[in-house]
């Protein structure tokens, strides 16, 4: 039985016996370096799969509040007006209003008549949660 050159993982040759021995050795072998390699990765990709992130144009109007719903609690939204007359932009971090833009518990929303939501029309943001 040969073996190869960088993992020494059992190369069966033709004429070795069939014995599940090899086989097993092999499949311990890489167990073991697949779960030092990737023992933590685990961890990582839930971290990773813990932040949340959302974009999209939300149509604004001047007569009432504007509500944006999200599949999730933004810690953070920047949106912007980028309408005829100037663009507008506004962060609003969470537990903080930021020029009438304020985080609600799924999404943001937009007070009338903020220094913000002074227009009507297509508004753009982002969502970090």
């Amino acid at each position: 039985m040969q073996q190869t050159e960088t993992y020494k993982l059992n190369l069966i040759e033709s004429s070795d016996p069939f014995l599940p021995d090899a086989l097993n050795e092999n499949t311990r072998k890489i167990e073991e370096v697949v779960s030092g390699s990737l023992g933590d990765m685990d961890e990582r990709i839930k971290v990773f799969e813990a932040k949340r992130f959302a974009c999209g144009t939300y149509m604004a109007t001047t007569d009432s509040d504007n509500l944006v719903t999200l599949d999730f609690a933004p810690y953070a939204v920047l949106a912007h007006y980028c309408g005829g007359g100037g663009g507008f932009t506004a962060l609003a971090l969470a537990g903080r209003t930021g020029e009438g833009l304020e985080i609600v518990e799924n999404g943001f929303k937009t007070a009338v008549g903020s220094g913000f939501n002074i227009r009507s029309g297509p508004y753009t943001y982002i969502a970090l949660g």
